[in-house]
């Protein structure tokens, strides 16, 4: 048994609330005693109540960044989430061929914040899911997100067989408006678990992000996928459940729950 923590790449945005994006991807795998080394996508202007915009990095600092960084550290799993422009999604398209599919790779398609606005045109949804979605171990788009991905299929099909290149699906939320959460994992696009969980009433910020970043985590110290899944939604409720308020908006994940 390794003595040091697995290292997780996490690719993805900056919120200043800390409630999304690299923060939160940071505290879920601190908790988890992974440790987080980051590449900024891009920075957002945002609180707890209001989306106003994304700013991408500047690919060329990327570039620069991920290179030091990956002939450096060893990766032992990758976790991305928002990607900001197309240039960046090359960047780290050049980045997954490297890996060469060595480590798993979790991606969280945030396309449209909870809070309104886009993280993703329609140029960059179709590089996502054509050119980055095929590298994936595990993509954990909601049900609106599996919809804008796929624009041939209902969200009735959607929820049968949702119609998009990864090797497991993990669908969030398929019912929104009800007292449950229901996720669905699809294997081979084939129904493989269910999951039915209690909802808990308010508006929260980085559900997505904590759930996503805390399977990767799990499965980088060798759980099942199934059982990663498991635990890490028991973080999220756990983490749900003692949000507080940080603003006049959503609820922030407490997620440091040492």
């Amino acid at each position: 048994m390794n003595k040091y923590p697995p290292k997780i790449l996490i690719i993805g945005g900056h919120d200043p609330t800390g409630g999304a994006g690299i923060q939160a991807d940071i505290e879920t795998l601190t908790n988890l005693n992974c440790h987080a080394v980051c590449l900024i996508s891009c920075l957002t202007s945002q609180s707890t109540s209001k989306f106003k915009k994304s700013y991408p990095i500047n690919p060329q600092i990327f570039r620069e960044q991920s290179e030091l960084l990956l002939s450096d550290v060893e990766i032992n799993a990758v976790k991305i989430g928002a990607i900001g422009s197309i240039e960046i999604a090359n960047e780290i398209i050049r980045i997954l061929k490297k890996l060469k599919k060595k480590q798993k790779v979790i991606i969280d398609p945030i396309i449209r914040p909870s809070m309104g606005g886009t993280l993703a045109d329609q140029k960059l949804i179709k590089k996502i899911k054509e050119e980055i979605f095929p590298f994936s171990y595990l993509i954990t788009p909601n049900l609106e997100e599996a919809y804008i991905l796929n624009d041939k299929i209902s969200k009735e099909e959607l929820i049968i067989k949702p119609n998009l290149i990864a090797e497991n699906i993990l669908l969030k939320d398929c019912v929104p408006l009800s007292n449950k959460i229901i996720n669905k994992l699809y294997s081979s696009k084939k129904l493989k678990k269910e999951w039915v969980l209690n909802r808990v009433d308010g508006n929260y910020h980085g559900t997505g992000c904590t759930l996503a970043s805390a399977i990767t985590g799990l499965l980088a110290k060798k759980k099942s996928l199934e059982q990663s899944i498991e635990d890490a939604q028991s973080f999220t409720h756990e983490s749900i459940k003692n949000a507080f308020p940080l603003g006049k908006g959503q609820k922030i994940l407490k997620r440091l729950l040492i």
